[in-house]
């Protein structure tokens, strides 16, 4: 169903993504590493799980996001989201049974030896799957060196990894992939990048969606979803999903989404402690105009703020960017969420 909560992982749940799903299956082909970049419910996660099931291959799915409330990331930390992904599949306990540091019985598979030693050895045992790090900018929070690791199983295990993140900024300063210094540099990699639905493509979602339900849906309030939403897929799933069950309208949908995509990106921003004040008036300016030129959002955060050095904004702005909570466009910075322009104007405040 298209509307269900969860990331898809069936063909007949995926809405006509046909030219990302062949981009994807013929990246995985080719190479041995492949990037699925996109911001917040854009559906990669839907995309890479959609495609795996359907080429019928063993992959293992970790994913980072498990790790975002610990402060410094550890071997251990790593382990633990591998071992409760290696519980989570058919093959687990038979891949890794003569695995040394690895104990599997009627319980699963458990690290006996968190160590480095029992991390490299259990990936050799992985020969043949596909590995998968969903959110993997997270890895950057650490001690170890991941992307290191990322360059170890490429050049020595018979393994694909795809990575996804849709802090894409982030993603890419954690992989270093056009870095000379960089353990990645120079290994060949393919990107799948996606964006939103055109007009027409998000009402044909929601037409069929609908259908699905059995529920019919008058054109006015189509038009008025496909227009609040802006074809950001994730968002026009919880609207569907939302409205089938209690038929509110385009508009309360709308305003619950920009609570929930506020509270997210405040919750991102908390990172940056006392700063965290300049980074959501910077927000507040862009999300006031369609596109923000640089003058105008020094103007207006030093009309709240007092005066900020250009290099400090200068900062800001390319963290935001990288965070995934902005862009940047030739005529100024916009918010490209429309859900998240809509709550940093009306329920940041207080958080």
């Amino acid at each position: 169903m298209y509307f269900d909560a969860e990331p898809k992982r069936d063909i007949r749940d995926f809405f006509d993504m046909e030219e990302p799903l062949r981009n994807f299956e013929s990246a995985l082909n080719k190479g041995k590493l492949v990037v699925v970049s996109g911001l917040r419910r854009y559906g990669k996660t839907s995309l890479i799980l959609t495609a795996l099931n359907k080429m019928n291959v063993q992959y293992l799915f970790l994913d980072a996001r498990l790790l975002s409330a610990v402060t410094m990331i550890s071997i251990n930390d790593f382990l633990g989201v591998l071992e409760d992904a290696l519980n989570r599949v058919s093959w687990g306990k038979t891949v890794l049974k003569s695995v040394e540091g690895v104990e599997v019985g009627g319980f699963g598979v458990r690290f006996r030896n968190r160590s480095r030693e029992t991390l490299l050895h259990t990936l050799h045992a992985l020969s043949g799957k596909v590995i998968v790090i969903d959110e993997a900018q997270l890895l950057r929070r650490s001690s170890v060196r991941f992307d290191q690791l990322l360059a170890y199983i490429y050049d020595h295990v018979d393994a694909k990894v795809v990575v996804s993140g849709s802090q894409v900024g982030l993603l890419y300063r954690f992989l270093r992939v056009g870095d000379p210094d960089a353990p990645l540099f120079g290994r060949p990699y393919i990107e799948i990048r996606l964006g939103r639905l055109p007009p027409e493509k998000s009402r044909q979602f929601l037409l069929k969606g609908f259908s699905q339900e059995r529920i019919h849906v008058d054109d006015a309030l189509i038009d008025k979803a496909v227009s609040l939403f802006d074809g950001v897929i994730g968002w026009l799933t919880y609207f569907g999903f939302t409205h089938s069950r209690s038929k509110e309208h385009p508009e309360d949908v709308f305003r619950k989404a920009s609570q929930l995509a506020a509270k997210e990106a405040s919750s991102i921003l908390n990172t940056y402690g006392i700063a965290k004040r300049r980074y959501v008036e910077v927000l507040r300016t862009i999300a006031s105009s369609d596109q923000a030129r640089w003058s105008e959002i020094k103007r207006g955060v030093e009309a709240r703020l007092g005066r900020i050095p250009n290099n400090t904004l200068a900062n800001i702005l390319r963290n935001l960017v990288d965070s995934g909570l902005i862009e940047r466009h030739q005529a100024g910075y916009a918010i490209p969420d429309p859900a998240l322009k809509n709550g940093v104007l009306h329920h940041f405040s207080g958080l």
